[in-house]
């Protein structure tokens, strides 16, 4: 393995199989319905459970947790650790992974990638990508760091009876960035809060890239329509997509979806 080895939470909503093949190591966020603890990666059924009027909570790793996966990674041969994790502005998992840091028998460096959910797994994959390239701990953890500082995103919430659709009294829009979920808009439909969420990410000029992602399948067709109208511009350059599964899903419900954008640089 690299003498590098990357950490990061299941916050990053890296898609099934993509970790073991950038080499990263991905310490679980706890997921709870209702007091339970709820171990499937299954996030229909997890949202199904949420519409049917479940209550989600989380809990971030603990040090001990971390410290594990530390100690693994010198196991295996690593000779420093980086570990990069969600904003420390929402969550205290970067806290966690410190005081874990602290007892590690080799280097660890512990990153506030500045962003959330997809945005930080975006991060993640900088700095993957750096270590192969040769880069040392700090210049991987510059990389995400650079990265997550660029994010923008807008995301949209919505409750109703059952998870239907139909039934929702309103879309609202939330912003995120510099730590803060900043509310919008309600819209009285899906339609016309992805055409407001698409108006909001091509009002930034390009060239850009951007991520769509959708929490349960009921939004899809909402998620693939942003999707579009941002392909549609001639100045987002990409258009990735991903699905919020239940660390992050936890937080902000089934009837959800919205989009990451940054500066593209093709250099």
């Amino acid at each position: 393995m690299s003498r590098v080895a990357i950490c990061t939470d299941s916050s990053a909503l890296f898609a099934p199989g993509v970790a073991g093949r950038l080499g990263l190591t991905v310490v679980p966020i706890g997921i709870f319905l209702d007091g339970e603890a709820y171990g499937s990666a299954d996030a229909d059924a997890f949202y199904s459970r949420l519409s049917a009027g479940a209550s989600a909570t989380t809990s971030l790793p603990s040090p001990g947790v971390f410290l594990d996966a530390y100690r693994a990674a010198a196991a295996r041969g690593a000779e420093n650790v980086l570990s990069v994790h969600v904003d420390a502005r929402v969550s205290a998992t970067v806290a966690s992974a410190e005081l874990a840091a602290r007892e590690s028998e080799i280097p660890v460096t512990v990153v506030d990638s500045g962003t959330v959910s997809y945005g930080l797994g975006a991060c993640v994959s900088a700095a993957a990508a750096a270590v192969s390239a040769g880069a040392s701990p700090a210049e991987a953890a510059r990389e995400a760091v650079q990265l997550g500082s660029t994010m923008k995103s807008i995301f949209v919430t919505a409750s109703a009876p059952n998870g239907r659709v139909r039934a929702a009294l309103g879309w609202a829009v939330l912003s995120f960035k510099d730590g803060l979920a900043t509310p919008d808009t309600v819209y009285d439909s899906a339609t016309t809060a992805t055409e407001a969420m698409a108006a909001r990410v091509l009002s930034d000029a390009g060239p850009r890239a951007a991520a769509v992602g959708h929490a349960a399948s009921a939004v899809l067709p909402w998620a693939d329509a942003l999707a579009e109208l941002l392909e549609g511009d001639p100045g987002t350059e990409t258009v990735e997509r991903y699905r919020v599964t239940p660390p992050v899903g936890a937080h902000t419900g089934p009837l959800s979806f919205g989009a990451f954008w940054w500066p593209h640089d093709p250099g």
